[in-house]
């Protein structure tokens, strides 16, 4: 008997400790990244455990010694608005017998501070620390990206331990999504350089639809127009709010969340004035009218609060105004039937936002999944709607002027005198129009950075330098490629603003160098090309040393700091068997000697009849 119930209080005590570890093991591999079987880019959705910090003081060590981890609800990856920070742990396992570098991405722009730990599992070892700050410069971010990334090395058969804290601030409470996006380092750079490049051509879209109805204003003096303008203008900087380009590459140095809410108050207020002027709502709708001012006054209280340092008080109003947006829908049907020329197509373009406005929220909330589609719906509901908006003005603009043609036949006989004014306003816009396309051909001559004639120009007074050589009995003509030596770190180091200083001194100095019979222009990049005539060879090498120590010899003041910086050049002298083409191919050879010799020199290409460069 005695040893039948010792059997069986065995038994059982093998069975609590069989269920426990396999429970114990189980938690550990819902929480463990398998990298050898991961999709690059997929986000950890619920593989991983946290613990929310109402204290605001726990640290690693702290949080390491922690047993009772919270888990998520299945598929959930955000658990709503909240100030509390909160530490987030899982695993990177990577059985293959090679290291891996990944990129620890978080999917979105918007969080105050994520300070990210890793070390190798089962030992004991110092963690290594990365922080990321949304308000300091973007060049102090581990990752340089618009989002929030990280860099983790796991070697080959190991797993790395991850733990970060997540912090969105005290300020107001905002979204939290607790997951992450997991990239190999290669696949994270690419896909971001496409993201990137959508984001910045959806942004110069928005931007050219508002600069075509600012012209569209000056042409008729209409406030819609205006109007118009500044809502596109402000939605486009919304948009690169929202996606983190405004603080990565416009605002780089400095960016707070209370600047977005300042551009939904700026653009929410735009967006009512266009509304109200484009459905003419005093006129067809006063009680909406009054309605709509009221609404005016509420969002510019939100504006002077947010500058008063409330900003949580300022998205609650933008929170219960943008509820409003939906109902633009049916006024604009109701303007429609009140014969509102394109109030029909208005209602039309503006379900569209509404729609990705609403999914967007939802994504917020938590409500839908996470992923790039639905981060990306607010930013194409927006560009169709700008598009389809500009299409209604550019409807509204030639209805104007078909409008204006059929008075001035109906009434040509009693207007004579009008005619003739409206006539030299005709002239005056057309006048304006020629203006602006001499001044548009001069720009795309020119580049906008150094002032200086870009590539088509070069190429085009290139070519005509050759063909008047050709006509000359003794023709003397030497090409210059010259190239700002180690140009990258000076980006990497002082920043981008400061890459576009040194670009513009660098071409007023070589500007200043040379005859004003010489052409010097930017080709690209750190890139500039010098062509010049009716000078000898060995003059055209004094000269071209002197180019060289111009640069070398002079400062480049940035920001309370002195930067020198240096030139590579290759020469190339034409010979009348040359096209253009050569000339440069044989400046570039020499130009790359020049560079693999050392920079900061000059390296002559040899003529017809001398040895080639090696």
């Amino acid at each position: 008997m005695w040893q039948r119930r010792i059997n069986h209080f065995l038994s059982l005590v093998f069975s609590v400790l069989f269920i426990t570890f396999s429970v114990s093991g189980l938690a550990s591999a819902e929480t463990t990244i398998d990298l050898s079987q991961w999709e690059s880019g997929r986000s950890t959705v619920d593989k991983f455990r946290f613990i929310d910090d109402p204290s605001y003081q726990l640290t690693i060590d702290d949080v390491v010694a922690i047993t009772d981890w919270q888990r998520p609800e299945k598929g959930e990856v955000n658990r709503g608005f909240s100030t509390l920070p909160t530490w987030i742990s899982f695993q990177l396992s990577n059985p293959e017998p090679v290291s891996k570098k990944v990129i620890v991405e978080y999917v979105e722009p918007s969080v105050e501070t994520i300070d990210f730990y890793f070390r190798l599992k089962g030992g004991d070892g110092t963690f290594t620390h990365q922080r990321f700050v949304y308000t300091e410069p973007t060049d102090s971010r581990p990752v340089s990206f618009y989002r929030p990334a990280f860099s983790v090395d796991v070697p080959p058969d190991s797993e790395v331990e991850v733990y970060y804290r997540l912090f969105q601030g005290r300020e107001f409470p905002m979204h939290k999504f607790d997951s992450m996006r997991i990239w190999e380092e290669s696949d994270f750079y690419h896909s971001t350089h496409v993201e990137l490049s959508l984001l910045v051509i959806l942004l110069c879209v928005e931007i050219a639809m508002g600069l075509s109805t600012l012209l569209a204003y000056f042409a008729t003096k209409d406030r819609l127009y205006l109007y118009y303008t500044a809502f596109a203008f402000s939605a486009a900087s919304l948009f690169a709010a929202f996606s983190g380009v405004w603080s990565y590459l416009i605002a780089s140095q400095h960016y707070e969340l209370w600047m977005v809410v300042l551009q939904i108050n700026i653009c929410q207020l735009v967006a009512i004035l266009f509304v109200r002027h484009f459905l003419n709502v005093p006129e067809h709708s006063p009680r909406v009218d009054k309605v709509m001012l009221a609404v005016v006054t509420v969002v510019a209280v939100g504006v002077v609060l947010n500058l008063l340092g409330k900003p949580y008080l300022s998205r609650i109003i933008i929170d219960f105004t943008a509820i409003g947006a939906f109902f633009l829908i049916p006024l604009g049907i109701y303007a429609h039937k009140k014969k509102v020329p394109h109030a029909l197509l208005f209602s039309g373009s503006w379900v569209f936002f509404a729609i990705g406005m609403a999914l967007a929220s939802a994504r917020l909330r938590g409500y839908i999944a996470d992923s790039a589609f639905a981060e990306w719906l607010i930013y194409f509901g927006g560009l169709i709607e700008v598009i389809l908006l500009t299409t209604v003005m550019i409807l509204r603009f030639r209805h104007m002027q078909r409008e204006k043609q059929r008075i001035e036949e109906k009434h040509w006989k009693y207007l004579e005198n009008a005619a003739h004014v409206l006539e030299e306003r005709v002239k005056a816009q057309t006048k304006q129009l020629y203006e602006a396309k001499a001044l548009a051909e001069k720009e795309a001559r020119t580049d906008l950075l150094t002032g200086l004639p870009n590539r088509r120009s070069f190429f085009e007074g290139a070519q005509q330098f050759i063909e008047r050589a050709k006509r000359n009995a003794s023709p003397s003509v030497h090409l210059l490629m010259i190239d700002i030596d180690h140009f990258k770190k000076v980006n990497d180091t002082y920043s981008h603003a400061c890459g576009d200083a040194v670009l513009r001194h660098v071409g007023k100095v070589l500007n200043q160098s040379l005859r004003k019979t010489d052409l010097l222009s930017r080709l690209g990049g750190e890139e500039f090309a010098v062509i010049m005539e009716n000078k000898p060879g060995e003059a055209a090498q004094t000269m071209t040393e002197r180019l060289l120590s111009a640069v070398e010899d002079s400062d480049i003041e940035f920001e309370d700091q002195f930067i020198r910086v240096t030139i590579s050049v290759g020469m190339a002298t034409w010979h009348p068997t040359q096209n253009l083409d050569q000339l440069l191919q044989n400046a570039d050879h020499a130009l790359y000697q020049a560079k693999r010799e050392g920079r900061n020199r000059v390296v002559y290409a040899p003529r017809e009849n001398e040895v080639p460069l090696p």
